[in-house]
């Protein structure tokens, strides 16, 4: 069982690992605090470019974001199209989220945030009902610059693999207030793209590319298969030995004359 202490050197590792396979951050621009959440929301296991793709399609089909908020989430599931990736549970979080914030503020703009402290923000939203703590952190990250560190379903899958959280015993604020402690302020952001990114491109819903993941050589989840494929293929290189001859019947020797 890997102490504090471990988790914290396997998230430096992994975040030297992910940083030469990927660079750096994109810097966080927040245009709109509306449309910045509801593409996070819509980045859950998926691909960033799908989820684009969905902000667009609900930015065109919708008049505005009023317009979202008081749609019925059986429209918005089929704009989102029925493939896209939980699209049921986020069309149904979307104007629900939406539609609490309006009737606590009035306002489709969120410009209430500018006069909000970091730990007042977060825990406005963290009250609100059927929001999760991950959205409540990447506003509070990314709105209003406090530490934070957003665990949605893929953080929680990447890191899981890794041994560094438990999602089967531990909640989501649970896992954001661990990675919290272990993740300095100025990493936080990096770390999180990078663990983000590699749930995108290979530690994917399923069955994960471990083939092609920088972190396999200290990947738990990845040293298991890892080790029998080593010894299947061990056992097939190995020659196998040749069938032992039967000795011919001694032929009767012929009397001398």
């Amino acid at each position: 069982m890997p102490t504090f202490a471990d988790k914290v050197r396997r998230l430096e590792r992994v975040r030297l690992a992910l940083k030469k396979r990927y660079g750096d951050p994109p810097p966080v621009a927040v245009t709109h605090p509306v449309e910045h959440v509801l593409r996070a929301i819509l980045s859950e296991e998926t691909t960033a470019r799908r989820a684009a793709d969905a902000l667009e399609r609900l930015r065109r089909y919708f008049a505005d974001w009023n317009d979202l908020r008081v749609s019925r989430p059986r429209e918005i599931r089929e704009v989102l199209g029925t493939d896209f990736p939980r699209s049921s549970h986020k069309a149904r979080v979307i104007p629900r989220l939406l539609d609490q914030v309006f009737k606590q503020y009035n306002s489709m703009v969120w410009d209430f945030l500018e006069n909000m402290g970091k730990v007042e923000a977060r825990a406005f939203f963290e009250k609100l009902e059927d929001v999760r703590p991950f959205v409540a952190s990447v506003i509070a990250r990314d709105c209003v610059g406090a530490h934070a560190m957003p665990v949605d379903y893929d953080v929680a899958r990447v890191l899981g693999r890794l041994a560094v959280l438990d999602p089967s015993t531990r909640s989501e604020a649970e896992m954001q207030a661990i990675l919290e402690r272990a993740v300095r302020a100025p990493r936080a952001l990096e770390v999180h793209w990078l663990v983000k990114r590699l749930g995108e491109d290979l530690c994917i819903v399923g069955t994960p590319l471990c083939g092609q993941c920088p972190l396999r050589k200290f990947c738990p989840s990845a040293a298991i298969p890892s080790r029998k494929k080593a010894k299947e293929k061990k056992a097939a290189a190995k020659p196998s030995k040749p069938a032992a001859r039967k000795k011919p019947a001694a032929a009767g020797r012929k009397k001398r004359r």
